[in-house]
């Protein structure tokens, strides 16, 4: 894990090194005078030799000081990117939850009916269906998800539909108000001010504040994102879970099992699935990992206001510290993800930690 964290530190480093005077820019807001620049360069270090910076810069990095958004950033230049990271990491970590959940919950109970069905028509289906959803592209899928449930359209009924023409999440039931760490009044009931935000967590927000309106409107606006991250994905562990569970079937104890009378179900329930589990725990771990990272495309076009749209922002308005931060995060979540999966397979097949 360090080395790899390492690795990518010095190459976010040389990425923001070269773009130096961005940077600067970014430090100095809309300020531009020699004294405003030699206060800067003080600030972050730059007047010393190369790895004094670099040192520095790790520093800052690992303690959490990672510096202000760009001046253009329209929603208020100059804040802590750590309290943008803070405001921006839990809408993500939802979506990446239920997108996960949704995943696990076809891709599993499919993936076993297609490997105990081999070569039957309930196999070729469901081959097809994981290729079909593996094929379509995430964006051209979130959009015509996006038309089925827009104010106007008639095919789901009126309280499945999105509140707001663009399929938006109102950001009044999400952003921060200035920088004074409070959420703007709710949206429907209205009925609450200037709350501040316990978890950071939507719907963990609005039913610790008795906001069932409220918690059911961010539900749903959750929940389709999450379908598209879950359908374009699910097929892919569909067939990881196929092939392993072949492999497992094939087994000298499976066929014992049988060979004892003992019903095809509970052999499959008891034997063959646990130990299918361990490639695909490792796909799906990674994964979420990813999801963490901010799934970009699906949050942009959705109006989700998490890692992902941070990112497309931070391009947009050439915010290069909010880009080298969140490439950062991305590496940790990634990594930790790696050592967790890794763990968690040797707890589920026990040849690994005999090996």
């Amino acid at each position: 894990m360090i080395p790899v964290l390492l690795g990518v530190v010095a190459i976010t480093f040389a990425l923001a090194h070269a773009n130096i005077n961005l940077l600067i820019s970014e430090y100095e807001g809309r300020i531009h005078t020699p004294q405003a620049r030699a206060a800067v360069l003080a600030t972050l270090h730059l007047n010393g030799p190369f790895i004094v910076q670099y040192l520095y810069y790790i520093g800052a990095l690992f303690t959490g000081q990672w510096g202000f958004t760009a001046p253009l950033d329209p929603y208020g230049g100059g804040r802590s990117v750590l309290s943008v990271f803070e405001m921006r990491f839990p809408p993500t970590a939802e979506l990446a939850l239920v997108a996960t959940f949704i995943t696990i919950a076809l891709s599993i109970p499919i993936g076993v009916l297609s490997a105990v069905k081999k070569d039957r028509p309930v196999d070729h289906a469901t081959r097809l269906l994981a290729l079909f959803f593996v094929s379509i592209p995430t964006f051209w899928f979130a959009y015509l998800v996006l038309l089925a449930v827009s104010p106007v359209s008639s095919l789901v009924p009126h309280f499945l539909r999105l509140n707001y023409p663009t399929g938006q999440i109102n950001y009044a039931q999400y952003a921060f108000v200035g920088n004074t760490g409070q959420l703007q009044p709710w949206v429907l009931t209205g009925q609450y001010s200037g709350l501040t935000r316990p978890t950071g967590f939507l719907l963990v927000d609005t039913l610790l504040y008795g906001d069932i309106p409220a918690f059911l409107d961010g539900l749903k606006h959750l929940f389709y994102p999450a379908v598209v991250v879950g359908l374009t994905s699910f097929g892919y562990f569909v067939r990881f879970m196929r092939s392993s569970m072949l492999e497992t079937l094939g087994q000298d104890y499976i066929r014992t099992a049988k060979s004892k009378g003992i019903p095809t179900n509970y052999v499959i329930k008891k034997h063959a699935r646990r130990n299918s589990f361990g490639p695909t725990t490792t796909i799906m771990g990674l994964f979420f990992a990813g999801l963490l990272g901010g799934v970009v495309v699906v949050e942009v076009i959705y109006g989700w206001p998490g890692m992902g749209t941070w990112l497309y922002e931070a391009a947009i308005y050439d915010d290069l510290t909010s880009i080298v931060v969140t490439t950062f995060i991305f590496a940790i979540v990634i990594v930790v993800a790696n050592l967790i999966v890794d763990v968690l397979y040797a707890y589920l097949d026990p040849r690994v930690r005999l090996e």
